[in-house]
């Protein structure tokens, strides 16, 4: 296990100056002194993942939700050894990120290859493999503190058949539009569970019922938050 984790790790840093380099920068990039993100893309172009790791872990800290940061920190840590750390930060970006993009695939063959994600059966990211007559729509919102609550644009759904049900190897990957508006259609009957993440510390999580024929409308937002109704707590 050992030394195939440590095989993963050169492979990550491999990626992350072959396929995941930063755009190519304006003509003249001196990062802003004090600037961690500037600072961890400097030392990124620079090959020089050991001073990266630093700027990149205090960066996250302003920047939660940046694919850019996570990816990045993940690759360096599996280049260190610091096996713990690449695990929770790839396992951010296949839950986070496009599962399109180069970083979400590289993240999901890492976890894949070390034994610790399992490969799932069907994803439909496109038209459906599995057309049925349901449907499923709503809006998505969501409030930081001491502001109203606003549409969440381009946010991650899934849409997973549960266990022990006929249709438990499907599951349907949809994002919001820039109105914060989603929806899954031709869905096959059954019971589903809605989630924005796969692994990792869910915003929802919630069961949900399609019938065949019928429209299902469930807006997401704090109400319904999975600090609030969990639905698959035990699970």
């Amino acid at each position: 296990m050992r030394a195939g984790l440590r095989f993963l790790a050169a492979c990550a840093a491999l990626l992350l100056g072959a396929c995941q380099a930063p755009p190519e920068p304006p003509a003249a990039t001196i990062p802003v002194v004090g600037d961690p993100a500037a600072e961890s893309r400097a030392a990124l172009e620079g090959g020089d993942c050991a001073r990266a790791v630093g700027h990149l872990r205090t960066a996250l800290a302003s920047e939660p939700e940046s694919l850019f940061l996570h990816y990045n920190l993940a690759a360096c840590a599996a280049q260190a050894g610091a096996t713990d750390e690449a695990v929770r930060e790839f396992r951010w970006v296949v839950s986070h990120g496009d599962p399109d993009s180069p970083e979400t695939r590289t993240a999901r063959r890492w976890l894949i290859e070390a034994g610790l994600l399992a490969e799932e059966p069907v994803v439909a990211t496109g038209p459906d493999p599995t057309v049925g007559e349901g449907a499923l729509r709503g809006v998505v919102t969501w409030s930081e503190p001491g502001r109203a609550p606003a549409p969440l644009a381009r946010q991650q759904l899934f849409l997973k058949g549960v266990r022990g049900s006929s249709n438990r190897a499907l599951q349907y990957v949809r994002r919001s539009d820039d109105s914060g508006q989603y929806e899954f259609k031709n869905i096959p009957p059954g019971t589903y569970k809605l989630t924005d993440v796969i692994a990792g510390r869910p915003r929802w999580r919630l069961r949900v019922s399609v019938d065949a024929g019928k429209e299902v409308a469930l807006d997401l937002g704090p109400a319904n938050a999975a600090t609030v109704r969990d639905d698959f707590r035990d699970d």
